[in-house]
């Protein structure tokens, strides 16, 4: 979504802003709990082969039947429908036409600038359970491009990463994108053909 300076254009920044906070002020320990988990939910949807209507994945943005926000006004309930929605087909639309835009954290650590996977990967890993994303057929295909995600997004994986030297760690971190773009291209083969470079979006 291009960032217009204009008053009556949200640009991307204010649309994170918003969600992040309603994700905050609404959710519990079972929410999505920042908008780079809400990306890479939203990402694991559109690269299923099962469609998931609005109505069949919205409620588990916030968890189990209780963990459903009781908003303040409907005024704030219908903004956050609004700019979910406009995430979710921005995302959609990125996917079918081979491109990938992910919203990774990033961390300042001893005066250097860090990107954070993590918590996308932990979204991909909600989103990815709800359609089942990894199960049934091409299991060996879904095992190697599910391989880079699962290694940031699971208690599985942050235990291997224990034994592994940071060369290896970076090169499945690198392995995140190209790895998400084969599977969305599994789904969508319209968009067959050279492969984009991914465009990473970092959040402060």
């Amino acid at each position: 979504m291009p960032d217009i300076d204009d008053a009556n254009v949200m640009t991307e920044e204010k649309l994170y802003e918003r969600l992040d906070y309603y994700l905050m002020a609404y959710g519990s320990d079972r929410s999505l709990l920042c908008v780079s988990e809400l990306d890479g939910f939203i990402t694991a949807l559109g690269c299923s082969a099962k469609e998931l209507q609005p109505d069949q994945w919205l409620d588990a943005i916030w968890g189990a039947d209780e963990d459903q926000p009781v908003w303040e006004s409907s005024q704030h309930e219908d903004e956050f429908l609004s700019l979910v929605l406009i995430m979710y087909m921005e995302a959609m639309n990125n996917l079918v036409h081979g491109e990938f835009y992910p919203v990774y954290l990033e961390q300042d650590v001893d005066d250097k600038s860090v990107i954070i996977v993590e918590e996308w990967c932990v979204g991909f890993m909600r989103g990815a359970k709800l359609t089942g994303l990894g199960l049934g057929e091409n299991k060996e295909f879904m095992d190697e491009v599910l391989a880079p995600v699962r290694l940031f997004g699971t208690e599985a994986g942050w235990k291997r990463q224990e034994s592994m030297v940071e060369e290896e760690i970076q090169f499945w971190e690198e392995n995140i994108e190209p790895s998400i773009l084969r599977l969305a291209r599994c789904n969508f083969p319209e968009t067959q053909g050279a492969m984009p470079k991914p465009k990473t979006q970092v959040l402060h």
